[in-house]
Formats: C-alpha cells, sequence, structure tokens
C-alpha cells in the first residue's frame, strides 16, 4: 500500500523567507559515485575506508574538486539532485567548499543510513518535503517548491542497480513515480535521477507508442506527452546526444529529467531545454566518463550530469 511519510529533514538555513525566482529556474541530476565521507560508519564500499587510503586529505579535496565543478557555469544549477552521497554531511560540506557563496544554503537527505543515499542541495527554499514509500527498498523524494507564482513539484529517485537483476524493484517504483506524477498535474511535475533504465531497450521506462503497459511511459515528442505519458529527451529526435554511462562497450540514457505535460501548455513555467554536461574534465581520452580513484585523487563519476533549464513565458 502506497502511503506518504512526512519527516523533519536535515537543512542548513540561513534564511526565514523563501527565495522567489522571477524568470524560471534549472535543475541538475548528478550520480556522484560512491561519495562517501571521511568518517567510517562499517557500511562503506571498498576501497572507500580509512584503511584502505580514503582519508581526511583525499575526502576534502573531492569535495573542493566537485564543488568548483558544480559552481561553474555550465554546471550551475538551482537546484541539484544527487545520488550516491552518504550523509548529509557530505552535502554540508559542498556547501562549505564554494557552493555557499552562490546562496545554496538548503539541503536534505533521504536516509544518513543508506551509504548511497539520495539528496538534493538547492538556493530555493522548498516550501514542503515529503518521502514516498512502496513496497520496494527505495523511497521517492519529493520537492515542493513556489517558483514564479507556481508550485513545482520535484520528485527524486535511485532506482535498483541492474547489477543484480533489480527489474521488479524498478517495475514499482517507476509505477509509484507515474502514479505521483499524475497527482500533481496540472501543476509542473519533475523527475529527475539515476533510473538505471534507458527508454530505448528497457521494458519498465518505455517509450509509449509500443502501447501503455510500461510502468513508466514516456515520450520524445513534446505533443504527445498527455496524462500518464512524459517527455523524455532520451528519445527526443531533435536533441542531441542524452547518453550518461557507458558499460561495457555500450552508451546509456540512465540519468533522466522527465516532466508532465504542464512544460508545454504554453503558459507560466515552460521548459526550453535539457542537456547532458560533458566537459574535458570529467572525461578520458576517449570521451568516457572517468569516475574517481582513490589511488591517484583524480576523476568525478561513472556517470554524467543531465541538466535542465526552464523559462516563464
Amino acid at each position: 500500500m502506497r502511503h506518504i511519510l512526512i519527516v523533519p529533514f536535515l537543512f542548513l538555513i540561513c534564511s526565514c523567507s523563501p527565495d522567489v525566482k522571477g524568470h524560471g529556474f534549472s535543475i541538475l541530476t548528478y550520480n556522484l559515485y560512491l561519495l562517501f565521507d571521511n568518517e567510517d560508519d562499517g557500511d562503506e564500499y571498498y576501497p572507500f575506508t580509512l584503511s584502505n587510503g580514503y582519508d581526511e586529505e583525499l575526502y576534502f579535496d573531492r569535495m573542493e574538486k566537485y564543488a568548483s565543478l558544480l559552481c561553474s557555469e555550465e554546471y550551475r544549477a538551482d537546484i541539484f539532485v544527487f545520488q550516491e552521497i552518504e550523509s548529509d554531511k557530505v552535502l554540508d560540506d559542498l556547501i562549505k567548499a564554494g557552493l555557499a557563496k552562490y546562496g545554496y544554503k538548503y539541503y536534505g537527505i533521504i536516509d544518513n543510513n543508506n551509504p548511497i543515499s539520495v539528496g538534493f542541495i538547492s538556493n530555493i527554499y522548498p516550501k514542503s518535503i515529503f518521502i514516498h514509500e512502496s513496497s520496494g527498498p527505495r523511497p521517492i523524494i519529493e520537492l515542493e517548491f513556489m517558483i514564479s507564482g507556481e508550485i513545482v513539484s520535484v520528485y527524486m529517485l535511485h532506482a535498483k542497480s541492474r547489477l543484480d537483476g533489480g527489474s521488479i524493484e524498478r517495475k514499482d517504483q517507476f509505477e509509484h513515480l507515474s502514479y505521483l506524477m499524475e497527482r500533481s498535474s496540472p501543476s509542473l511535475s519533475i523527475a529527475c535521477g539515476d533510473f538505471n533504465e534507458d527508454p530505448r531497450f528497457d521494458e519498465n521506462l518505455s517509450d509509449f507508442s509500443y502501447g501503455k503497459s510500461a510502468a513508466l511511459c514516456v515520450t520524445g515528442d513534446e505533443s504527445s506527452v498527455s496524462s500518464g505519458v512524459y517527455y523524455s529527451a532520451s528519445l527526443d529526435q531533435s536533441v542531441p546526444s542524452m547518453d550518461t554511462y557507458y558499460y561495457e562497450g555500450r552508451w546509456y540514457s540512465y540519468d533522466h529529467i522527465l516532466v508532465n505535460k504542464a512544460a508545454f501548455d504554453g503558459y507560466g513555467l515552460e521548459l526550453e531545454q535539457i542537456k547532458v554536461l560533458s566537459p574535458p574534465e570529467v572525461l578520458d581520452i576517449d570521451g568516457l566518463p572517468v569516475r574517481f580513484d582513490i589511488e591517484t585523487g583524480l576523476g568525478y563519476s561513472d556517470h554524467l550530469a543531465v541538466k535542465a533549464l526552464f523559462r516563464y513565458y
């Protein structure tokens, strides 16, 4: 049975009044690849432990590198959605490492007890926060913002990995997400994160033109977005490659920012652009994303970030 848990979140709140964006906003989703903090709690993944060399110096170097990247003009967004972060300490340290000077002061995480959780950092005050649990192991977090006079719902998730199957868990989560997004209509609804499925190849997240039997139906045609069908730039022939993850000789579009029909209704906030970010510093000489290596201290993530821009019309 679906239910909603309302819980106190871990925020660094420096202002009592909400921020107001008068012209639109941007949002970025990024799997930060096993971004563990510098405290050994016993649930870290190898080799991110003090005994294996993941010490305080390496951790804070990593924070500074990520903060510098996120503060760049290309990456900077009003709302950052992250996957694979260990704790709220990581979010706090990212803010202290450089994001604070750009007005980022609100943050939260789904679960401090999950070593690879989902969290966010924002320079816009979230007016409400919910955790939506389904029968699967991974909940969905909902942030509700007031932007340019509109209510905007942002759903954040990290779907079950494919390494051990996970298709049933992803199906359950995607069905729940579709229900939540439809419930948000007619307001603007945005879903973002690492879905671990590519709508070009998979069944749970699939092009609606094959029928509406998929758990989450998407389309690359703006005019086809409707009730229960959401826009995915991965299927839009007019958008440059949305590939974000490379595995065993093949690119996949696993990281998504999906929107409902309110993004194309000709009123208020409208989707202007979605793109994959791939600057040279996050790639190797073959143009592939380079994940962080504790031996060298080099690299960022095995995923590429996706950013969306919304304008007010």
